[in-house]
């Protein structure tokens, strides 16, 4: 059941293509949408996408029928050859064979070079390959497509974050802001490239938005903030988020040298002033 707004959110959901119905009861239509969820490296940071989809309910005129079927906007405009080469990709890469599946995906934009959903695709396959210059040429060329999609600008400047191109990378998610604020994960990876281009005030404003949002990923924030408070030299500021991260996630695998850190942050704050 949705919330009083009508608002329904679904969690940790791993890549792939989902079909979302929504039976409101006799007086509406029973409205479908297919959404499709792209793989990125956020996955690797126990971090997450968030996906917004708007379904506006139709009022079932008196004597209507209710029609069966779904049809995916996405594809609907895709030539089937094309199509059919893409549902293949999505198939390959689910049985772990993604260099078939960078075939097929290859294929597909041959034949319809406009299509975006596999430009995505084909981005998240080079990634699990260990190619980000290739990840990254796809999602620049989904981006002249859709230069509007936050999804894609949140994964490119990703991309360019584990690249050290940091500037890029913080341009890239500022953009994805503008085009949803309300993306923790793009205000945790933002401040993440504003550390490395050393503009401390700025990446802990953008921090502390992430943990304001309260989603999963802002657990990481606690992490950075920790480390921003240490280069300024507030040692004891430094503990309380540091601990926290450390509480959310005891089993990082930097567990324990975060532990090793606070003890000397702790001996630091105790040692007798000379």
């Amino acid at each position: 059941m949705s919330d009083d707004n009508g608002a329904f959110t679904f969690r940790r959901l791993t890549g792939g293509t989902y079909r979302l119905t929504i039976d409101a009861g006799t007086e509406f239509e029973t409205a479908s949408e297919t959404v499709d969820i792209i793989d990125s490296p956020l996955r690797n940071r126990r971090a997450g996408q968030i996906v917004s989809v708007q379904i506006q309910l139709r009022s079932k005129q008196q004597g209507q029928e209710e029609k069966p079927g779904v049809v995916n906007a996405a594809l609907a405009a895709i030539p089937k050859p094309a199509r059919e080469l893409y549902e293949k990709a999505l198939i390959s890469a689910g049985a772990g064979e993604h260099k078939r599946a960078v075939e097929q995906l290859k294929q597909a934009v041959i034949l319809h070079p406009e299509f975006a959903l596999a430009f995505n695709e084909l981005g998240v396959q080079y990634l699990k390959l260990g190619e980000p210059e290739k990840a990254a040429e796809a999602l620049r060329s989904a981006l002249k497509l859709e230069p509007d999609a936050f999804i894609l600008r949140l994964n490119y400047g990703i991309i360019r974050l584990q690249q050290k191109r940091y500037a890029e990378a913080e341009a890239e998610l500022g953009r994805a802001l503008q085009i949803n604020e309300a993306s923790s994960a793009a205000h945790l990876f933002r401040g993440r490239a504003l550390i490395e281009l050393s503009r401390s005030d700025e990446a802990e404003k953008e921090l502390l938005r992430a943990l304001a949002l309260g989603k999963d990923e802002a657990r990481m924030a606690h992490r950075y903030l920790g480390a921003i408070y240490i280069e300024q030299g507030e040692t004891a500021r430094a503990i309380e988020p540091l601990e926290t991260y450390l509480r959310l996630d005891p089993k990082a695998g930097e567990a324990a040298q975060i532990r090793g850190i606070i003890k000397q942050l702790r001996a630091q704050i105790t040692r007798p002033k000379q």
